[in-house]
């Protein structure tokens, strides 16, 4: 039995529950968060609820309430969307591997991908692993959403300030996630610590470089791209 079926298991999948909790539980107060500021922009518990299921991305949503208390266009907003999820696209090409090849599980899977579950999946998860970590951090993230809009009216709409930094807790979270990654990842290249080293520097300088290029705002969809392709080649 292979390394990647033998986790297609329903105890296989309980360990992928329970490896996938504690970040799910980490999304929470950000999930809160987003649904306290969706009901002081009035909107109800179904908009955010379909908002979350449909449109599953906590950076995209947030982007998205602003532009929408707005009153920004459609394609104003798929725009903005598009290009804050475009990062998806190295990560759904390096994990695509591990999808099932059924078409509509496999639409399924694709559209519960987010960077969290990147972060925590293993390459040599079984498809039922992958479905109960990417299941557990949706469903997180979805339903902390809801609580939140249920929560906002207990709270005064003085308590979130105008200056409080709203991405931190969010930005907390993922770099967390990040190290966890490069610490899964980076042992198995099958080279010396100083070609580890030199990859992770690499991807470092190059991000660096398309700071420096680009600017704050557009350096890390290079970026992304960029170091995942070369943590792949490096057999990450």
């Amino acid at each position: 039995m292979s390394a990647r079926t033998s986790g297609g298991t329903p105890g296989g999948a309980w360990a992928a529950f329970v490896r996938a909790t504690p970040t799910g539980l980490a999304l929470v107060p950000v999930g809160m968060l987003f649904g306290v500021l969706a009901a002081q922009a009035n909107w109800g518990a179904l908009d955010v609820l379909l908002f979350g299921v449909l449109g599953f991305s906590g950076s995209g949503q947030f982007a998205l309430l602003p532009l929408a208390a707005q009153g920004q266009g459609f394609l104003t907003m798929l725009l903005v969307a598009v290009s804050i999820n475009s990062r998806y696209v190295p990560i759904a090409f390096v994990t695509a591997s591990r999808l099932p090849r059924a078409p509509l599980r496999r639409a399924f899977l694709a559209h519960l991908l987010g960077d969290e579950a990147y972060a925590v999946e293993h390459e040599q998860d079984a498809s039922v692993s992958i479905l109960a970590i990417r299941l557990t951090i949706y469903g997180a993230w979805v339903l902390s959403t809801l609580a939140g809009v249920l929560a906002a009216g207990l709270l005064p709409r003085s308590s979130l300030s105008g200056g409080m930094n709203l991405g931190f807790p969010a930005s907390a979270v993922l770099l967390v996630l990040s190290f966890g990654q490069l610490k899964a990842r980076v042992p198995r290249i099958a080279a010396p610590w100083r070609r580890r080293l030199a990859e992770m520097g690499l991807c470092i300088a190059a991000a660096m470089l398309l700071f420096a290029v680009l600017g704050p705002v557009w350096f890390w969809l290079p970026s992304i791209a960029f170091s995942s392709w070369r943590l792949w080649r490096a057999g990450a």
